[in-house]
């Protein structure tokens, strides 16, 4: 009879890989938190700390938000009294292709009311079809919120947000281009008046809709929106830019009367009066003013 003694051996060499990374990753850790003393010092006096790292680790540690377009991947390594911190890196999709310039990524800490902000921009570095922002360490203030761009990161939703079309039915006339300003109820959604005061508590909608077309294969896209929040009297502004794409006349499209439009939410905004700009190549620019108390 014969006898296999391989299996055991693999194993054994599997054993001693897990052990292995198990070491690897142990020093990972004590590297971080080796810097994370002075890093806290830094984020206290300066009220943000960010610090590029070349350390990997395992993908599964890390906590995704975004959309298909865009995402941001992070790990929270520690919150006490003072401060809080995080590993952070993230990716936009912009094929080479496109005619776009390339993408800065603001780390921005915010805190609850809104009125102060401590930021710091790096510029995204070109991979193929994607945009990343390198791995950081980011330590800022327990009470702050921390943003990458507009995408709020480990917390309740305070603020704005492209992450992607809603599916939220068309308010009022759609007969020529526009927006709408609305807000998420208990039953569904409501358009916000011209001279309404909304409460920092309420989830705000923008709905750009660019009027009625014959056939199918019209399209509205997106760039990650612009934000600037009220600071004492002076008011905020969020910008979205973006593109009206038509179909060619070699394309295959619905036969029938079609409203093209693009549902995305802005969040919770801090009390303050802010601008909303809505500038859409091939279709115009629209603007409207949202009061939050």
């Amino acid at each position: 009879m014969i006898e296999y003694k391989r299996m055991p051996y693999i194993m054994e060499v599997g054993c001693m890989k897990q052990a292995y990374l198990r070491v690897v990753f142990l020093l990972l850790i004590i590297f971080v938190f080796s810097i994370t003393s002075y890093a806290q010092t830094s984020a206290q006096t300066s009220g943000i700390f960010v610090k590029k790292i070349s350390v990997s680790f395992p993908e599964y540690l890390f906590k995704f938000v975004g959309s298909k377009t865009s995402s941001v991947q992070y790990i929270k390594l520690f919150e006490d009294k003072e401060s809080k911190g995080y590993i952070l890196k993230a990716w936009v999709f912009q094929p080479v292709s496109t005619k776009q310039t390339g993408v800065n990524y603001k780390i921005r800490a915010v805190s609850p009311d809104g009125k102060s902000e401590y930021f710091e921009e790096l510029a995204g570095v070109r991979d193929g079809s994607y945009v990343r922002l390198p791995q950081l360490l980011v330590i800022i203030p327990a009470k702050y919120t921390l943003y990458v761009n507009s995408q709020v990161i480990d917390g309740e939703k305070n603020g704005t947000s492209n992450g992607g079309d809603l599916n939220v039915p068309i308010f009022g006339d759609s007969e020529q281009a526009g927006i709408r300003l609305l807000l998420r109820t208990a039953t569904g959604y409501r358009e916000v008046s011209d001279d309404e005061q909304i409460s920092k508590d309420d989830v705000v909608l923008l709905q750009i809709f660019a009027g009625r077309f014959p056939t199918g294969g019209y399209r509205i896209e997106l760039n990650e929106p612009d934000v600037v929040y009220p600071v004492g009297n002076n008011p905020g502004k969020i910008t979205f830019t973006g593109t009206f794409y038509r179909p060619k006349p070699t394309d295959m499209v619905t036969q029938a009367f079609t409203t093209p439009s693009k549902t995305v939410e802005i969040g919770k905004l801090p009390a303050g009066q802010y601008e909303i700009v809505v500038d859409i190549k091939d279709l115009g620019e629209f603007r409207k003013v949202l009061n939050v108390k």
